[in-house]
Formats: structure tokens, C-alpha cells, sequence
């Protein structure tokens, strides 16, 4: 875990620089993941594999062929499919170029796989062009194949080598595998960015909360509360017998943690209905141990007519 003490002005800013590009794991929470874009030096929450893969490509920045050979490349295990077994997957070895037919591509006795990882080219004989000054400079960056079909590459800032960003399992295994341990209030010091800004969650209506905005719309408007830190308002959305334990959670958390909790409500859905009850159903994940866990939110009907929440 990163443990620096409290330093004088302009720290932020200097450990913003020092962490630019990585993956960090909030470990005093759930293991929430972040990636810090060197661009803006912001962090950008990773929820789920989804959206760590659909951040990761949003930040890739074009590099030819050329350029990128000049990059190590960094493995992680694969357990997608391996025709040739030399360890390389099929998709993998697709996109870098190798023969996912063949464990030894260029024929010259040595396996791809083995080859890759000391830093020779499976492709042809020899050493491909490396250039540690350059791939220093590209730490932390994601980068996009514009001369194939747009292959994304995370370069890690620990070792300079690249990661093949295949799919959104790959992302979360890369978060898993390369993420840096952080505390609270290191993370505290770093802004928070936002690939758009949050926009309000409304009723399906379009109306403003009210007893009649039904079952979806009472539940939107209760994340919404919860996001903005608007305890009282968010209390009114919940069952009486709830009262309390909202209110508790929400002295507990702070307001990353409020935000975090009316996101992961905005992103239920409604799976199952009845005349008196709707559930709202989705799934957290946890970065740390890389497993998930399914989340209901049940929606009741009360006496009077009106819709609350009843649990949380």
C-alpha cells in the first residue's frame, strides 16, 4: 500500500505526477479500482470489466506498427484458447502476429512464448528494435494499432512493457495483476474524472419525484439522493423501517462512497415485478479478489398507493 505522509503544498500535485498511469486498488475500502490518465492526472473509477475495457479504449492514443515494436511486450496468463499450447493464446497471438498454429513462429527452435519473454522476436531471428528511452516515456499510456485493427496496449509504468488489452476480461486481469495498493486519503488527493459528467438520474417520466412516480422512478430518485449526499431526501424514498439504516449508512460513508452507492443503484435493473413488489438486480465487483457479488433492491408497494424502497 502506498504510505506517504502528509506533505507540504503542491503535493497533490506531486503525486499525481509519481502515480500517473497506474492502477491503483483502494484497499481500505472493496479493492475499487482507478486508473490515473497522464494526460490529465485524474483518476478514472474502474467498476466493472465493462467499464475498465471501455475507459481503457476511450484514452488509447493511435501508434503505428513501428513504434510499437520499439515496446517490450509484457504476458499475463490467458486461459482462452491455445491451438499450438505454447502458452499464447489463439486471440492473443492474433494480434501480436505470431502463428497460433505454430509454437515457434520463426522456426528458429525457440517457442514464442519464451522468446517474448526474453525479449526476442518470435517473428524473426534476433532481437526486435527495443528502445528503453522511448518506452519510458510512453509509461502509464494505452495505446491503439492504427495500422491493423485498432489492437489496444496498456504500457505499464513498473516495467515499461506492454499489456494486450483484448477484451474486458483482459482489462480486469491487468487491473488484478498490475494494480498498485492505495489508501484512502492518498486517493483523496488525486481529483476524480469523469469520462462525461454524471448526469442526474430522473424518473422515467421525466416528472419530479413524487408519490406517484411510481416503483422505477421512486428508485431512481433514491439513488440520486444517496449520489448527492441528500440524506433527508433520500430518507423520504425509503420505508419507514428503513429510516434508520439509511441514515446510518449515510453518516458512515463520505461522499466518494455515497456516489459510489447511487451509482451502483442507477445501474440496476428491474428483473422481476409483481403488482406489489419490483426487484432491481445488479452485480458488484470486487478488484481485489476479482469476483463479483449480485445485489437486490426491493421496490414495495405501500397502503396509501405510493412506491418506497425497502431495502438497502
Amino acid at each position: 500500500m502506498l504510505g506517504f505522509s502528509r506533505e507540504p503544498a503542491g503535493a497533490a500535485d506531486s503525486l499525481a505526477q509519481k502515480l500517473a498511469g497506474r492502477i491503483l486498488l483502494q484497499v481500505e475500502n472493496q479493492g475499487e479500482a482507478w486508473y490515473v490518465n497522464p494526460a490529465d492526472q485524474k483518476r478514472y473509477f474502474l467498476a466493472r470489466p465493462d467499464d475498465a475495457f471501455a475507459l481503457m479504449s476511450r484514452f488509447g492514443i493511435g501508434i503505428t506498427d513501428d513504434n510499437l515494436k520499439k515496446i517490450a511486450v509484457g504476458l499475463l496468463e490467458d486461459d482462452d484458447e491455445d491451438s499450438d499450447q505454447d502458452g499464447l493464446s489463439d486471440r492473443w497471438e492474433e494480434a501480436f502476429g505470431t502463428d497460433p498454429r505454430d509454437q515457434d513462429s520463426d522456426h528458429d527452435g525457440y517457442d514464442d512464448r519464451l522468446e517474448i519473454q526474453n525479449a526476442y522476436d518470435p517473428l524473426s531471428r534476433g532481437h526486435p528494435p527495443l528502445d528503453d528511452d522511448f518506452s519510458a516515456k510512453q509509461a502509464g499510456k494505452i495505446f491503439l494499432q492504427t495500422e491493423k485493427k485498432g489492437e489496444a496496449w496498456y504500457v505499464c509504468p513498473v516495467n515499461h512493457r506492454r499489456y494486450f488489452l483484448g477484451r474486458p476480461a483482459d482489462a480486469w486481469r491487468l487491473m488484478q495483476k498490475l494494480g498498485l495498493g492505495a489508501s484512502n486519503e492518498n486517493l483523496a488527493a488525486l481529483p476524480i474524472g469523469f469520462l462525461s459528467p454524471p448526469a442526474p438520474i430522473k424518473p422515467p417520466t421525466g416528472q419530479k419525484c413524487s408519490a406517484n412516480s411510481g416503483a422505477r422512478g421512486i428508485f431512481a430518485c433514491a439513488a440520486e439522493a444517496i449520489r448527492r449526499g441528500q440524506k433527508e431526501q433520500a430518507k423520504s424514498y425509503f420505508t419507514p423501517a428503513m429510516g434508520p439504516a439509511l441514515e446510518y449508512t449515510m453518516d458512515f460513508l463520505d461522499a466518494e462512497g455515497k456516489f459510489a452507492l447511487g451509482n451502483i443503484m442507477a445501474g440496476a435493473q428491474a428483473d422481476e415485478s409483481t403488482a406489489d413488489k419490483v426487484v432491481f438486480t445488479t452485480e458488484v465487483y470486487f478488484s481485489l479478489g476479482g469476483y463479483k457479488v449480485p445485489v437486490r433492491f426491493n421496490v414495495i408497494k405501500q397502503d396509501d398507493g405510493s412506491w418506497k424502497v425497502g431495502n438497502l
